[in-house]
């Protein structure tokens, strides 16, 4: 049974950077946005507190980079770490990164206040994290032994306790912070507003100016994305 659930782990882990734009894009096709008793000044009220969950979502996901240390995490399809990390943030929870990723998925939830939305994404999310992250501590405990099953003891899975940070005595990094985190801002800029759109045009008389300057930002968004992306892989050759 361990076998399997590391073997579904890791190929959970090799592909998760596929799965969220497509889950989110079948939620919003599949389900529409609720608003909250009726209210729009409450709908108002839920757009900027899940706007702001993602936003500290992000926030987090920038401070574990900024402080990481290199071949300890990333963006690779294979799980493969240098050494433990146990500061910083990783102080706080075992799993920073993928708490920061809940909160950008459930900021996204609050914004279209439906509960089949909700549900499904949570669900989705704790199944494939359940399984990404029994298959890295399967990996972690086979290469590091007592040191990785000592902070596993000391350490909370998931949930952080906050008061447990201290800053990493190594300089934050903010060369790595924006070639890796640029795209996922311009995500959490881009989706509110279509989401949006998306409101204005099911629930009101939708305002024609008001709906071209939102869908203006997000083509600037995705422009700034493209050009982003471009630097990026121009400085990489």
């Amino acid at each position: 049974m361990k076998n399997l659930t590391v073997t579904i782990g890791n190929w959970l882990f090799k592909y998760r950077s596929y799965f969220f734009v497509p889950i989110i894009l079948a939620l919003i096709i599949f389900t529409r946005p609720i608003m909250p008793f009726n209210s729009k000044a409450i709908d108002t009220i839920t757009d900027f507190l899940g706007f702001f969950v993602a936003l500290l979502g992000f926030f987090l996901r920038v401070l574990v980079i900024g402080y990481k240390k290199p071949m300890t995490s990333g963006r690779g399809t294979n799980i493969d770490v240098s050494e433990v990390v146990t500061d910083g943030a990783y102080q706080m929870c075992r799993n920073p990164l993928y708490f920061a990723n809940f909160l950008i998925w459930l900021g996204f939830t609050i914004i279209w206040w439906n509960l089949v939305f909700f549900l499904s994404i949570v669900i989705f999310f704790w199944i494939e994290y359940y399984f990404i992250i029994k298959a890295e501590e399967f990996y972690l405990l086979s290469k590091f032994g007592y040191v990785y099953d000592n902070f596993r003891k000391s350490t909370p899975v998931f949930f952080p306790k906050l008061n447990n940070f201290n800053k990493p005595e190594r300089p934050f990094n903010w060369n790595k912070v924006f070639k890796a985190e640029s795209n996922l801002l311009l995500l959490i800029l881009t989706f509110p507003l279509l989401f949006e759109i998306y409101e204005d045009k099911l629930w009101y008389t939708v305002n024609f100016n008001k709906n071209i300057i939102l869908i203006f930002i997000v083509l600037v968004f995705l422009f700034l994305g493209i050009i982003l992306n471009f630097k990026i892989y121009s400085n990489k050759k």
